[in-house]
């Protein structure tokens, strides 16, 4: 598959063999190599980040607080591009970069910081006042934007080097499914889907917990594990009573609620899918995505390889988290959609790779690049999981 326009592109630049690479880090920064050609490097966005201005974030909002921050983050990556593409291509007259650019970025970054007020407010903590953070500036051309991925307080500049402890990650057992009837299966996998996500959430709380370190000894117990046992057992349930919905015998899966931890940097097995004869990989979480033990069922499901991801950084955690659970999602959905098949057929011979396996590869390719992102944004060797987008059938 082909890849975006992160990747170095070769540029002509007034008939002179020189060459412009495009980076994608802290920031995208534009530079022609070689002679004088007159080409203008890009500049990048200024925006004042946000991580180091929040007050202390509480547990239960720390997920929602760190999905936000990396959508800020996000934000700034893709208005960097649109400026590296303005250098090497202008267009628009003198107000361009403040009316299509800085103008609809400030836009975004509003609604976002809303939605960190909001997380504070429905936690039942002060709402903190962050609209002063919406408006961002230019650097100097080759000078990064400054991230909040990376950005710890006192420390509102680099990224990088960061000391923070690696993170934990919770070691939830894989639930053991019986055949799960066709009428069945989409429900069951949309809990599978809640289950991986739950554990996402709960990965990027340790993640937080690992950066900024609050509550006593037993705060992980009480404000992480113990949740999400609860939140695990009402999945389960649900499970359960899909099954007992369509005349199956109810599976009893009340020994799956309970999940302990891995050791910093480990990961834990993902929750795989409903289908038939062999149950996919799981992605499980950062550092070691293991197989999960989805179990047979009368449709077939989707054959996807777990990423092989390095050892991830603390501070790239829970972006890394929240991919890997988007590709578990992505899973669940095909595989929703190859039960909803069976069921009722469709389509000619071509239908289930050109609706089906196709937008799953398309999808995953997206997820995986920004998990590449998530290392790269950290200082973190950038790894490569194109291998990973396409996936098969069981």
């Amino acid at each position: 598959m082909a890849r975006p326009m992160r990747k170095n592109a070769v540029l002509k630049l007034g008939g002179v063999g020189a060459l412009a690479v495009l980076l994608l880090g802290g920031g995208l920064q534009l530079a022609s190599a070689g002679e004088n050609t007159g080409s203008t490097a890009a500049q990048t966005v200024n925006c004042p980040t946000v991580r180091d201005k929040l007050p202390a974030v509480p547990a239960s909002a720390a997920a929602g607080v760190e999905r936000e921050l990396a959508n800020l983050d996000e934000e700034i990556a893709r208005q960097n591009e649109r400026l590296a593409k303005q250098a090497a291509n202008p267009q628009g007259g003198a107000n361009f970069i403040n009316n299509a650019i800085l103008g609809p970025l400030k836009s975004k970054r509003v609604a976002v910081l809303d939605r960190i007020e909001i997380n504070f407010n429905r936690a039942g903590a002060q709402r903190p006042n962050l609209d002063a953070l919406a408006t961002c500036g230019l650097n100097a051309p080759g000078v990064a934007s400054a991230l909040n991925s990376s950005v710890k307080a006192g420390n509102a500049a680099t990224g990088g080097n960061n000391t923070t402890a690696a993170a934990q990650t919770v070691n939830c057992p894989t639930p053991q499914i019986p055949a799960v009837p066709a009428q069945a299966a989409a429900n069951v996998q949309a809990e599978l889907a809640n289950l991986d996500k739950q554990i996402s959430e709960a990965n990027a709380r340790l993640a937080q917990q690992a950066a900024n370190p609050q509550g006593g000894a037993n705060f992980i117990n009480n404000a992480i594990l113990g949740p999400l046992k609860d939140k695990r057992q009402a999945a389960l349930d649900r499970i359960e009573i899909a099954f007992n919905r369509v005349g199956a015998q109810r599976p009893n899966l009340d020994n799956f609620a309970a999940c302990g931890l891995n050791g910093a940097g480990a990961g834990n097995a993902g929750n795989g899918n409903a289908g038939a004869g062999n149950g996919n990989a799981g992605n499980g979480n950062a550092g070691n995505g293991n197989a999960g033990n989805g179990n047979a069922g009368a449709a077939r499901t989707v054959n996807c390889p777990t990423p092989q991801i390095p050892a991830v950084p603390a501070q790239a955690a829970a972006n890394v988290q929240a991919e890997l659970a988007n590709l578990d999602k992505q899973i669940s959905e095909a595989n929703a959609r190859l039960a909803q098949q069976a069921a009722n057929p469709q389509g000619g011979a071509n239908f289930i790779n050109n609706a089906i396996l196709g937008p799953l590869k398309d999808k995953r390719q997206a997820a995986l690049d920004r998990i590449e992102i998530a290392f790269n944004r950290v200082g973190a060797q950038r790894p490569n999981l194109d291998n990973f987008a396409a996936c098969g059938l069981n």
